[in-house]
């Protein structure tokens, strides 16, 4: 006997209607039973650990008891360390709880005091524990640190982004970049510093015994124009390039410059010139800048330096893909 469609849109009714029932009994019974943060299963900790930071997870857990102790040493977010938000105190014991059990794992380091600076750099043997490392930033490093730091950054065999501020005036300009063209990996490098004179860089004397792996360099610091050519040299893999202060520099001893490479893959330059002669600007653009498609200048000087016509005249002649 087929039903007729008044009697199917009944059945329909009723099966809604004992749905609905079944869903306000669970919902009753979930309301009549007291839960706990601790009822959670340690998955969904997991999934909330993926939204802090490590020492947010750290300080908020660690502490509370064995179980949450537990969950917050075996987390899988134990890769990313950011110093920048702890005190000396803070940092000390975070070191000592979670940092050093978790050393080989680690992939990003940031470290924005002395402090802890010399904590996780105290020996090569214990640099050598972060094998996992891929991007370290330094804050506030110290230039009488600075041979035996990078000393210590060559046994990183994961290394491939450095970001460095200076806290001192600089002294040599030579000895860092050679410090940093000897790390094997790099790709990415961002270097800030100050000079006692910033109208004077320091003397930098790059050679061919300098090849660096890196691809992205950012410069923020007074930087010697006449280093300019041998710095490209250096940089066969370079593919972006930010300097915020080119000057020219006053010393007397001549730096012999190296001959020019095709940079193949160098396309994104960000340049700031303080009074550099569009002469030397121009033999730059002609031996350097021919795969170059993204370019902008920042130029300080008199107004024959200033004049548009040349550098439109340049560009059109020697840079196609811009």
């Amino acid at each position: 006997m087929q039903r007729t469609k008044p009697q199917e849109k009944d059945v329909e009714q009723n099966l809604r209607r004992i749905q609905k029932l079944q869903l306000e009994n669970s919902v009753t019974k979930i309301n009549s039973n007291k839960y706990t943060m601790e009822d959670l299963a340690n998955e969904i900790f997991y999934e909330i650990f993926e939204y802090l930071d490590l020492y947010d997870i750290y300080k908020g857990f660690y502490n509370l008891n064995i179980r949450f102790r537990n969950l917050t040493i075996h987390a899988n977010v134990l890769t990313k360390i950011n110093s920048s938000i702890m005190s000396n105190s803070n940092f000390k014991d975070y070191y000592q709880n979670i940092v050093k059990s978790n050393q080989q794992q680690i992939n990003f380091l940031r470290l924005t005091n002395p402090f802890a600076i010399n904590i996780i750099f105290s020996s090569s043997r214990t640099i050598s524990n972060f094998y996992s490392l891929e991007t370290l930033i330094l804050d506030n490093l110290q230039n009488k640190k600075f041979d035996q730091f990078f000393d210590y950054f060559i046994r990183l065999p994961n290394l491939h982004s450095l970001n460095i501020s200076l806290n001192e005036c600089i002294k040599s300009l030579y000895i860092l970049f050679c410090q940093i063209f000897r790390l094997p990996k790099l790709k990415y490098c961002k270097i800030e510093y100050y000079t006692e004179n910033e109208k004077k860089p320091l003397y930098v004397d790059l050679n061919y015994n300098f090849s660096s792996t890196i691809e992205h360099l950012i410069i923020n610091g007074p930087f010697p124009f006449n280093s300019f050519n041998n710095l490209l040299c250096c940089l066969p893999k370079l593919k972006y390039l930010s300097i915020n202060s080119i000057v020219e520099s006053h010393k007397i001893s001549k730096i012999k410059e190296l001959s020019p490479l095709e940079l193949k893959y160098f396309k994104n330059i960000f340049l700031k010139f303080d009074y550099i002669h569009f002469g030397k600007f121009e033999k730059i653009v002609k031996d350097f800048f021919h795969h170059v498609q993204i370019l902008r200048l920042t130029i300080i000087g008199d107004e024959r330096s200033l004049d548009a016509k040349q550098y439109q005249e340049l560009i059109t002649s020697y840079m196609p893909y811009l």
